[in-house]
């Protein structure tokens, strides 16, 4: 039985996963959560809480978006403290004249009856009930009852209420609240904030098994194992039955077959498929592969004699997989 592995991109791609299992772990949350997004806290900074496990995490994202299968887009832009990188920062308004921070935005009013024209700040004021106050012209000291009748609001506009300063817009400046400093629109850092997506091509990859199938038969070949990949094989019945893998230990073949999740209708109608195919080979251990079973699916498995394989991980499913393949050839040796 000869092993010719052509080497496609999928094949390349499991060998990288491979190489470096935290790369398949991510990638495993990323295909369940589908994209992973930023919490940002000003005091605590940007977190990914499903990357927290993963110290290197930004690294292997990145690992991943070279691969084609996860991709990065702007969710947010944070303002970072040049000095010392944290995203803790506060906007001031200040005067352009005096740099005084107490730049107030204002309306400007006119009083109809006299023709008044000032910002509201310079209006007089008295209380009118709890929460409210009434204006009052400082031309001709007449209470301002009604927006719209007596008086109007012409615009906008900031005042200094330090040297009476008046401007379109203030000067911005920031303060970051973790070292102190202060810096400048010029100076300050616009950071960008990302979101990781799955792309269709990684999911694809997970979803059709073909990921998990090349994983499978390059742990195996790691292991020193013979093996073939879409091997066809002739049954007593004179049938001849694809297997998604076979190995060789020895004299002894064994069949791989991986089945994606499915519902449990369609999951166990396909193990009954499969069980049909096995009862064909009597000769040969059989392990049939999914990403997760009912209790049901493992009772029929075990009566008919199939090694069922599941796990909640590909790293934990590739590890039981390995295992059985020892077993039995450590079983073959003692007989021999």
């Amino acid at each position: 039985m000869s092993t010719v592995l052509e080497k496609n991109r999928e094949l390349v791609l499991a060998e990288t996963l491979l190489r470096d299992l935290s790369l398949l772990k991510i990638l495993e949350i990323m295909v369940e959560e589908r994209e992973i997004t930023p919490q940002i806290k000003l005091e605590h900074g940007i977190e990914y809480p499903k990357m927290k496990k993963f110290p290197e995490w930004q690294e292997k994202i990145r690992k991943l978006i070279e691969l084609g299968l996860v991709e990065e887009k702007i969710a947010d832009r944070v303002i970072e403290c040049p000095y010392c990188g944290k995203i803790h920062v506060s906007a001031r308004f200040k005067c352009p004249s005096c740099g005084s921070i107490n730049m107030i935005k204002t309306e400007i009013i006119q009083h109809v009856t006299c023709g008044f024209v000032d910002t509201k700040l310079k209006f007089l004021r008295q209380p009118k009930k709890e929460s409210e106050e009434q204006l009052i012209c400082p031309n001709c000291k007449v209470i301002l009852r009604e927006e719209g009748v007596d008086y109007r609001v012409l615009g906008e506009i900031f005042e200094c209420i330090d040297c009476g300063r008046r401007a379109d817009r203030p000067k911005i400046h920031f303060i970051c609240r973790e070292c102190g400093k202060e810096f400048s629109i010029l100076t300050a850092k616009y950071r960008a904030v990302y979101m990781y997506r799955t792309t269709d091509y990684g999911i694809k990859l997970l979803k059709s098994g073909d990921l998990i199938r090349n994983l499978i038969l390059l742990s195996l070949l790691s292991k020193g194992f013979q093996v073939e990949k879409n091997a066809t094989l002739k049954g007593i019945s004179g049938v001849s039955h694809r297997f998604d893998i076979v190995v060789k230990a020895d004299q002894s073949l064994i069949g791989v077959d991986y089945r994606p999740i499915a519902s449990a209708e369609l999951q166990i109608t396909d193990l009954l498929a499969h069980i049909a195919k096995f009862m064909d080979f009597p000769d040969i251990k059989y392990i049939y592969v999914t990403d997760s079973s009912s209790e049901s699916i493992r009772k029929v498995a075990s009566s008919q004699g199939v090694n069922l394989v599941s796990g909640k991980s590909i790293t934990e499913i590739l590890n039981q997989i390995l295992a059985l393949v020892k077993k039995f050839k450590e079983r073959k040796e003692i007989k021999a």
